[in-house]
């Protein structure tokens, strides 16, 4: 179990992380935009699911595996900017005559599976992670992999979070659109090239 000094200078330096917008945070504010602050939420706890899953794979030492391995990586480097690319012709192609409602099980389902998707196609996450944990893992302070664990669960609870306050703000202002009408369908065209920009700007990127 990592002491109390490294928790404290961890979460300082995950805060400052997460703070910074990126694929997650773009998401769900275009969910949010786009099905109000519930979807965009389930999209949130989606992305947290994808951070946790790298942060086991950080852990069990997988992580290594996929920065060692260079098609490895740029196969889940341009499969992640594919699928936003998907998502943003989707959103485009949608219609736009009333704000889409995202209350029911198969809507939020959607929304977190799309989540998970989006931050498991972000390959750089694990490589983070295997840049960041092993200066806070030190010796005698129990298992490497229990210190990663417990590590990795401040981020991703932070990460959540963080994306959880984009989502309301933008599901709040989705609501607004929706009361108007031509506002709302600029907003979805907005939207969509939000996501395609992402994807252009994550498959540009490459695999560095």
């Amino acid at each position: 179990m990592p002491a109390a000094h490294t928790l404290v200078a961890f979460a300082l330096v995950a805060a400052a992380f997460v703070a910074v917008p990126g694929p997650s945070n773009l998401y769900v504010i275009g969910r949010g935009l786009q099905s109000g602050p519930v979807a965009a939420v389930a999209g949130a706890a989606g992305c947290a699911t994808g951070a946790l899953t790298y942060v086991a794979a950080t852990a069990a030492g997988l992580s290594a595996l996929i920065a060692s391995s260079q098609v490895v990586f740029a196969g889940l480097h341009y499969a992640g900017a594919a699928y936003l690319c998907w998502l943003g012709i989707a959103v485009l192609r949608s219609p736009a005559a009333e704000a889409p409602r995202a209350t029911g099980n198969g809507s939020l389902w959607r929304s977190y599976r799309q989540g998970t998707l989006v931050e498991l196609g972000n390959p750089k996450v694990a490589l983070f992670f295997l840049a960041l944990f092993p200066q806070f893992v030190h010796r005698g302070e129990g298992s490497a992999a229990l210190q990663v664990l417990v590590l990795g669960a401040i981020f991703v609870a932070l990460g959540f979070l963080s994306d959880s306050m984009y989502a309301m703000g933008s599901g709040r202002l989705s609501r607004w659109l929706a009361r108007h009408p031509r506002r709302y369908r600029r907003q979805q065209r907005a939207t969509g090239l939000l996501y395609l920009g992402l994807g252009g700007w994550a498959a540009a990127s490459g695999g560095r």
